[in-house]
């Protein structure tokens, strides 16, 4: 016998509606989120250079750093001479001293005098082209720390990498001389701020902090397009800020404090290292300018990982320097 019952209705199907907003502590997170892959790259880069070998590439670039720098201030003074702009190539390597430690510059400065007494007048001679590929030998060592910060692609054959490195150490040059162009008149605009300080219109340390905020600027710059130029991998400049703003602010605040450390010990460094001791005091400045650029390049490298991570193009990070 048929039940004759009448049968329920079935439910209407539910209306599409706006779908339901992520909790508040959900939101939170996912905003903390841009912190929390600074902070793992920023780990991953101090892990790079403490743990793995990174102090030891440091150390190359540091001797390698010295050995390109009197024949960069050579090419320098010899495209400045050429250009008519020896003033303003002093004027540059004048800034650079005020930027370093004063032990470190009082070891550097009497050896720039000498270069700079005895500055060739043209690029003919067999002399340049030797301090030209010296001076590139530098810019090898640091591509190949970016290299290995930022992807491990391909290394680019040795003879086109080396041109590259001869190239830009003259363009470096050039931007050097372009930038320092307006210091030649210096000597008025000094004038100018001592008689504003005289009459309290210009605070007097305002003069120098400005000279120091142009030669970070510098540096800065520098910075940026070697990031840029020398990896095998293109980059855009979202890529090289963070590493490049963290290399900076470091040496800044670095060579403060070894300026401090060295005039704090109780005895002269001299009487452990002897005549050596301004050579060891100016290689170890630059032993750890080096570990702070590595640093840097570091955090670029591991930043750029977790962006591809996230943006689920599986890259992994690239092996330690």
């Amino acid at each position: 016998m048929l039940d004759a019952s009448p049968s329920l209705p079935e439910p209407a199907p539910a209306e599409p509606g706006p779908a339901a907003p992520y909790p508040a502590s959900l939101r939170q997170l996912r905003g903390l989120e841009p912190l929390r892959r600074l902070g793992r790259a920023f780990g991953r880069a101090l892990h790079h250079l403490f743990f793995e070998d990174g102090l030891v590439v440091a150390g190359y670039v540091a001797f390698a750093a010295l050995f390109a720098l009197f024949p960069f201030l050579i090419v320098l003074l010899s495209i400045a001479g050429m250009l008519g702009q020896s003033e303003a190539a002093r004027a540059s390597i004048e800034l650079g001293l005020e930027l370093v430690p004063p032990e470190v510059a009082a070891v550097l400065r009497p050896v720039i005098a000498e270069i700079l007494g005895g500055a060739p007048r043209g690029l003919l001679g067999l002399g340049i082209v030797v301090s030209l590929w010296f001076a590139s030998s530098g810019l090898e060592a640091i591509r190949h720390v970016l290299d290995r910060a930022y992807r491990c692609p391909e290394p680019t054959h040795f003879l086109w990498a080396r041109l590259q490195s001869l190239v830009l150490v003259v363009l470096v040059a050039l931007a050097i001389l372009i930038a320092m162009f307006a210091l030649v008149g210096l000597p008025l605009v000094g004038r100018i701020a001592a008689w504003l300080g005289e009459h309290e219109l210009f605070a007097r340390d305002l003069w120098f902090w400005a000279r120091y905020g142009l030669g970070l600027g510098m540096l800065f710059a520098l910075t940026v397009t070697l990031h840029l130029v020398l990896p095998t991998v293109p980059l855009r400049l979202r890529d090289v800020l963070p590493g490049t703003l963290l290399s900076v602010a470091s040496w800044a605040l670095a060579a403060e404090l070894y300026s401090a450390y060295l005039a704090s010990l109780p005895a002269s460094y001299s009487v452990t290292y002897g005549s050596l001791a301004g050579i060891i005091v100016t290689l170890f400045f630059f032993y750890i300018s080096a570990a702070i650029f590595i640093l840097g390049a570091q955090l670029n490298g591991a930043l750029r990982a977790e962006r591809e991570r996230a943006n689920g193009a599986g890259g992994e990070p690239c092996p330690a320097i």
